[in-house]
């Protein structure tokens, strides 16, 4: 994702801040303390706007604009970033971000990172919740954190999104860590749409979704506590992370029930045994692990090689649209939700 990064306008710094740490590659901007919300916005490279023009279509000598779209540009570079459709509502970054404003003020919550990706198509800042519950301390203590992230997309290509995650610290991997609700994974997080008022209901869902967020924490120590304490062998690992994360191909046989092979298929077989054996050497030798054989450390080593290496997980388009919320986000849910069902069923 570094190469995604924009440009703050004017200037030759990355789009981005980041409290304490430094962020991919060593660009933008590192601070010691977080900063308010209007400097976070300037940081970020955030503080512009949006506005929609028309789509004209040529019909004989003249051009006519369409009522069936709209070009959305960004309006201190006069840049196209999207083609939106009629019914699309603009969300300004200001607006967006604002729903962190209460948790700032309160000292709920703390900004860790910010910033613009693809020219400002995607935008996004994060939150760093200070859960002080001594049951999620004991358990967690600095390893895995609970972050309020939202994120907005300014070429109509997805729904702003209000998410809560934890990140694990010690290798920097955001886990889409599902916050299980009885049989059922809800991953948590609430995906608004561009139309109507799209300002008051991405308020609504902020409020909906940090709301309780000791209790779910409680719920996330459980969860940790059941995959660390599960070990995997190593045809556990094999069924319950590889065939999620990197399934083979299948096979193609031969009335004679004689193996078929193309160019198309070894190809396919090189890179899926490649992400194999790079999440099975990311199991014991991944940052912060500790080669314990475990389904915590099964489940960051797949997530690492994921979010991370982009030659053996290639995109179509956005590797960031794939992180957040398409293809590379259901291989890691996927990966978590059979380990922690496998981990209910092992403890009983």
């Amino acid at each position: 994702m570094p190469h995604e990064l924009d440009v703050v306008t004017g200037t030759t710094r990355k789009a981005m801040f980041s409290v304490g740490e430094t962020p991919w590659h060593r660009e933008g901007t590192v601070l010691a303390e977080a900063p308010s919300l209007a400097e976070a916005l300037q940081l970020g490279g955030l503080d512009f706007e949006v506005i929609t023009c028309p789509v004209y279509v040529k019909r004989g000598r003249h051009f006519w604009p369409s009522p069936y779209g709209r070009h959305v540009v960004r309006a201190d570079r006069g840049e196209v970033l999207g083609i939106v459709g009629p019914h699309y509502s603009l969300l300004q970054n200001r607006d967006a971000f604002q729903v962190l404003a209460p948790l700032l003020d309160k000292g709920i919550a703390h900004l860790e990172t910010g910033g613009s990706l693809r020219g400002g198509r995607d935008v996004w800042m994060l939150v760093r919740f200070d859960v002080t519950d001594p049951v999620v301390q004991e358990v967690f203590a600095n390893e895995v954190i609970p972050f309020g992230l939202v994120t907005n997309n300014h070429a109509g290509e997805r729904k702003a999104c209000v998410q809560e995650t934890p990140i694990r610290v010690v290798c920097a991997n955001t886990l889409g860590m599902a916050l299980r609700r009885g049989e059922q994974g809800a991953d948590r997080a609430i995906g608004v749409q561009h139309t109507g008022h799209v300002e008051l209901r991405i308020v609504e869902a902020a409020e909906r979704l940090f709301q309780g967020i000791v209790e779910r924490y409680r719920g996330i120590a459980a969860q940790y506590n059941l995959l660390k304490a599960t070990i995997l062998a190593r045809e556990e690992f094999e069924r319950l992370v590889l065939d999620k994360a990197a399934p083979l191909p299948p096979e193609f046989l031969s009335p004679e029930g004689q193996h078929l092979t193309s160019a198309g298929y070894d190809r396919a077989l090189e890179v899926a045994r490649q992400r194999r054996d790079a999440i099975a050497r990311a199991w014991h030798d991944g940052a912060g692990h500790h080669g314990d054989d475990s389904a915590w450390e099964a489940y960051n080593g797949a997530v690492q090689v994921i979010d991370h290496d982009g030659s053996l997980y290639k995109t179509r388009g956005s590797r960031v649209a794939a992180l957040l919320g398409g293809s590379l986000r259901h291989r890691k849910q996927c990966v978590l939700n059979a380990l922690v069902e496998h981990a209910k069923t092992a403890r009983g």
